[in-house]
């Protein structure tokens, strides 16, 4: 009789192991699913960034050709045009709605840039070198410099990596009429 309570309490011990296991694979999940959550959520940054630079140079592109194409240099109408574009630009890009949007036309005359009228009072250095490159004298073109603060979706865990905000820009300068 003795040898079957001996055999009962080692029984009771492998029992106690067992439960012992179980309590290991929540904590091995604990931090297994923290490490994912942390690249999943990185992965979802970057993709958010990646998108949100395409979409910045396809409108800075788009409302360049708009405002060049349907104007032909005449700075009224680029005025006129400028405006409404910026008072639908919600409407335009709904997902970058708070986009910081400068507009420029000009001429180009004595290897200068000149008579800018709209939004922007000069064109950064890279732009004006752009538009020098691509316009001969007497050229009118259209510059647009489109500016958007992203913010990323999960701000507590970013903000301990250092990544609270990305500031994206999009340049495009464009031809708008040769005389």
């Amino acid at each position: 009789m003795r040898r079957s309570f001996g055999l009962f309490r080692r029984s009771r011990r492998r029992h106690g192991l067992i439960r012992d296991q179980r309590g290991v694979a929540a904590i091995e999940f604990a931090l297994i699913s923290t490490a994912m959550f942390a690249l999943l959520s990185g992965a979802v940054d970057v993709t958010q960034a990646i998108t949100i630079q395409r979409d910045l140079n396809r409108f800075a592109a788009e409302v360049a050709q708009a405002i060049a194409g349907s104007c032909k240099g005449a700075a009224s109408c680029a005025a006129a045009a400028m405006e409404t574009i910026r008072a639908r630009q919600g409407n335009i890009a709904p997902k970058l709605a708070t986009i910081q949007l400068g507009i420029a036309n000009f001429d180009r005359a004595n290897n200068r840039i000149e008579n800018i009228i709209g939004t922007m009072t000069y064109l950064p250095a890279d732009m004006n070198t752009q538009a020098l490159a691509m316009m001969a004298n007497g050229d009118k073109g259209v510059a647009v410099l489109a500016t958007y603060t992203h913010t990323p979706i999960i701000l507590g865990l970013a903000d301990d990596w250092g990544f609270t905000t990305k500031t994206f820009t999009a340049k495009s300068v464009v031809l708008a009429a040769r005389p």
